[in-house]
């Protein structure tokens, strides 16, 4: 099979990050103060797609996988906190499985590395008519998370790093969409359910509820007595929750999420079309003094130092991207 250059995305901004596959209509939301940077190196052969994803922050990743496509993600090397997917822990031995048109949310700890790959759904569907799975396995890939045994994760972590080495993917035997299939069906096999408790859960889903309330709320943002009420949760359950999965507090992360909101309508407009106090009057702030305090401490800049759209809708993107045609060591 005929392969094709490994590319690699270096950014600076994640929404910038965000912007580089626009059909997973990806928001994140950076929780950690500093300036982030991220990297994406990704290759495709046929109906597979492999990538590497690393940001520097702890950051909230939202999205939804493309219709028509299955994708599998593993951790990869260690994170300075506990990564979540749906809510429930991402460990060495956990496979995440998204389908096409379902959304995600990942809650990515500073330094974490997600490694996965996609095949377009029609292929996976052949691949398993030619190499049945065992009822119980086959059952599994309606689940979110799988537990597996580390040897059998470590060995298809291993199979998509030598596939993203290579200076032309799926150069050889070892990276072929079949011979990934094959490391995948080892895994599937021998996987079990994951077992996070029910407090996990429900946690998972305060948080994104919280979350949600406060993206579709304009002015003011609901304080936390208002959430716990809307929720018919206790103040206590609402901090714990945010502790758990975010590994931080409510006022911390719902001003955090107001934040990138600004920052997200700052860089998607120009000066003339929104001032930097309007669009955090819009958000709630009220003291701009206080608001460009936050924003610095969180970001690394002041707002009006946050790069705008020029005119003509053209952007000015601080992200760049390495010519596929000089090879690059991945590591």
């Amino acid at each position: 099979m005929t392969g094709m250059p490994i590319q690699v995305d270096v950014f600076d901004d994640f929404h910038l990050h965000g912007a580089s596959a626009p059909e997973w209509n990806q928001r994140y939301l950076q929780l950690s103060a500093g300036a982030m940077r991220s990297s994406l190196t990704e290759a495709s052969a046929g109906d597979v797609h492999v990538f590497r994803k690393w940001m520097s922050e702890r950051v909230v990743q939202q999205g939804c996988l493309p219709p028509g496509s299955i994708c599998f993600a593993l951790l990869n090397g260690s994170a300075q906190g506990t990564p979540r997917v749906q809510g429930v822990e991402l460990r060495d031995d956990r496979l995440f499985i998204l389908r096409g048109g379902e959304e995600f949310t990942i809650q990515r700890p500073r330094g974490m590395e997600l490694l996965a790959f996609t095949f377009r759904t029609e292929t996976f569907l052949q691949l398993l008519d030619e190499r049945p799975l065992p009822a119980p396995a086959r059952a599994l890939l309606s689940r979110p998370i799988l537990d597996a045994p580390p040897d059998a994760t470590q060995q298809l972590r291993a199979h998509l790093l030598d596939a993203l080495r290579r200076s032309q993917a799926f150069g050889g035997d070892a990276a072929t969409p079949d011979a990934l299939f094959e490391s995948l069906h080892g895994v599937l096999t021998d996987a079990g359910g994951a077992h996070d408790t029910v407090g996990s859960a429900s946690a998972g889903f305060i948080v994104a509820q919280c979350h949600r309330i406060v993206v579709n709320s304009s002015g003011a943002a609901p304080s936390v007595e208002a959430l716990c009420r809307r929720l018919r949760t206790s103040r206590r359950s609402l901090q714990d929750s945010f502790r758990q999965v975010a590994d931080t507090t409510p006022v911390h992360y719902l001003r955090g999420l107001r934040l990138n909101l600004v920052r997200s309508r700052l860089m998607s407009t120009t000066a003339a079309q929104l001032s930097v106090s309007q669009a955090a009057t819009d958000q709630g702030f009220e003291h701009l003094s206080h608001f460009a305090e936050r924003y610095k401490a969180l970001f690394g800049e002041l707002p009006s130092e946050t790069s705008r759209m020029e005119a003509g809708g053209r952007s000015n993107p601080t992200g760049s991207r390495i010519d596929p045609t000089q090879k690059k060591t991945v590591g």
